[in-house]
Order: C-alpha cells, then sequence, then structure tokens
C-alpha cells in the first residue's frame, strides 16, 4: 500500500488555567513538548488503537495502522508550578469525555476518548492528582489515549486541539 493511501493523525494538546483565588502564586501550568501520534492508519479498517501512557508507552490495535512514516507515540506534558517548591497537589483533567477530529478536507471523523495519564503505578484514566512532592517544581509524564474510527474514513490528516484543565489542590 502506498502512503499516500493512509490516514494520519495528529493529535495536539493545550491548557488551561483554573486556580483558586489564594494559590495565584502557585498556579499551575501545563505545556506539552511532543504530540501524540497513532502513526499512519490504514483505510477503509473499522476499529480503535490505544497509545498507552506507561513507561514503555506500548499500543493496543486492531491491525489498521502501519509503521511505516508514522511513529506510534504518547505524548509528553510537563505541569509546572511557578514556585521552587510545589506547595499544593495539581490535578490533571480532560474537559471532556471525547473529542471529534475532521479531516483536514472536511470528510471523515475519527473520535479521540479514554484519555490516559502516566503515573507512578502505571496509566490513570481521565483524570489524576499529583503529589505537590512530585511537582517540584515540574513533572514530566506522558498522555496516551484511544482513537476510534469507522470504515471507510478517506487518507488525509486529522488534527485537533484538546483540552486539559489543571486544579492547585489545597
Amino acid at each position: 500500500m502506498e502512503a499516500k493511501d493512509a490516514l494520519f493523525v495528529c493529535v495536539s494538546v493545550c491548557a488551561v488555567m483554573a486556580v483558586t483565588q489564594n494559590v495565584v502564586l502557585a498556579a499551575p501550568t501545563i505545556s506539552c513538548s511532543r504530540d501524540i501520534s497513532f502513526g499512519r492508519i490504514l483505510p477503509n479498517c473499522n476499529g480503535n488503537i490505544t497509545v498507552k501512557a506507561t513507561a514503555s508507552s506500548g499500543t493496543v490495535n486492531n491491525g489498521c495502522h502501519t509503521l511505516i512514516a508514522g511513529a506510534i507515540q504518547p505524548a509528553i506534558c510537563t505541569v509546572a508550578t511557578t514556585l521552587a517548591t510545589a506547595a499544593q497537589n495539581v490535578r490533571v483533567t480532560f474537559s471532556r469525555a471525547s473529542v471529534t477530529f475532521s479531516n483536514s478536507v472536511g470528510a471523515g471523523r475519527v473520535t479521540y476518548d479514554q484519555y490516559l495519564i502516566q503515573t507512578a503505578s502505571g496509566s490513570q484514566a481521565n483524570t489524576h492528582t499529583f503529589a505537590a512532592a512530585l511537582v517540584n517544581p515540574s513533572h514530566v509524564f506522558k498522555v496516551g489515549g484511544r482513537l476510534r474510527f469507522s470504515n471507510p474514513e478517506p487518507a488525509g490528516t486529522y488534527d485537533g486541539t484538546l483540552q486539559i484543565i489543571i486544579t492547585s489542590i489545597p
């Protein structure tokens, strides 16, 4: 199969801050240095691909993707505070249960859900609170999730933005 027949998905992450009034100096922030990539998905497949957020960053899929010209990898994000030593725990939460992305030409749709956040004990789904000692003043973690697509999705680039809410926990 030629590369032009493949479906490519790129998901980027943006952040929004949500903090209480009394912790303005320790406002948490989040940034991502690498987007999540599901690789190249073969057209006319029906199923899903899950990119894990664990240290090994394995995947679970139904054989509908190819590693040719499209590495599968989780996003790499950093949660941080503005103080040299974190004073409070920081919760990272995905704002919606799922996000649907359209093809760059407007045909075809894929859904990203079951967000995974890397923790010390594996992956946590949808939300996780990092202890203040871990966010001291920053902590790098991986973000994965599941991409669902139906038959047939046309070839092209599917991209979009997620909203992540970060909150200081007194």
